[in-house]
């Protein structure tokens, strides 16, 4: 497999950095996750500029050049050369440390030849009480949020797909993975974006189309964890993957059906 790294095609496996980097030694990057659907950008322009407002709220300086014909060209040549129909890219832009402190960009497949996934195996979701999202806009933003690497050691450790986190109100906020929603007879409810929702094109896109649905109402507004109890089913949309649905959350089991047929609405 072969990544786009500044506008060369280099092997994945060949080392790009030095500890001398940014990047490396403090995470200092912006990120998105988008879908290749039969050869094809998904929301290209939308996710264009979700990655530069990313970067303008670092403080990145972004060139002329890095127009949105330039990101989706960027883009196409991972596409080509890795012959992909169907997959989930990484668009990373990282500061460069340099006099004209420039912006440096790699495009890696994450997932080959697969289209969106849709998970309903056993699974366990949990709320996350050791830290609590913070709602300004740095938290918001698809940048390294090391709190969150320390809970996914914690849901490793403890069995858990994902967990809930909570904002400063002890709402629900997020998960660990994605957007969170819960459906409750034809209700289905996801915490506003005031409360702590990372910024994602896909999530968006989602509810937009949710909306149309006459079999449904979306609801955005404030959750509290007790909530999830009183759920008939409870889903995380992740970003270039899918959805993932969630059988027990402590005591209470949860039915997956409905979030199944919802799957469709990311196309």
């Amino acid at each position: 497999m072969f990544i786009n790294f500044n506008g060369q095609l280099i092997d994945q496996h060949q080392p790009i950095f030095n500890t001398n980097n940014s990047i490396i030694s403090s995470g200092d990057a912006v990120a998105i996750s988008l879908r290749i659907l039969e050869g094809k950008i998904h929301l290209w322009e939308e996710y264009y500029f979700n990655l530069m407002a990313a970067a303008r709220i670092m403080r990145m300086k972004i060139p002329l050049s890095f127009t949105p014909e330039f990101f989706q060209q960027q883009i196409q040549i991972v596409i080509d050369r890795n012959a992909l129909q169907n997959a989930q890219l990484q668009f990373v832009c990282y500061r460069i440390l340099d006099e004209q402190e420039s912006l440096g960009y790699f495009i890696k497949s994450i997932s080959s030849n697969v289209s969106w996934e849709y998970n309903d195996e056993p699974a366990e979701i949990d709320v996350y009480k050791d830290y609590m999202i913070n709602e300004s806009f740095f938290s918001l933003n698809n940048i390294l949020h090391p709190e969150e690497n320390i809970a996914r050691i914690y849901a490793q450790e403890n069995e858990f797909a994902d967990l809930v986190l909570i904002n400063h109100e002890k709402r629900m906020a997020r998960s660990l993975y994605g957007s969170i929603f819960l459906i409750q007879g034809n209700q289905i409810k996801t915490p506003k974006n005031s409360e702590g929702v990372k910024k994602s094109v896909l999530r968006d896109y989602f509810i937009n189309n949710l909306k149309k649905q006459k079999d449904f109402e979306v609801i955005e507004t404030e959750i509290f964890p007790f909530e999830m109890q009183k759920a008939d089913e409870i889903f995380v949309l992740q970003d270039g993957v899918g959805l993932q649905s969630f059988t027990q959350n402590r005591k209470k089991t949860f039915e997956t059906s409905k979030a199944k047929t919802l799957l469709a609405l990311l196309n």
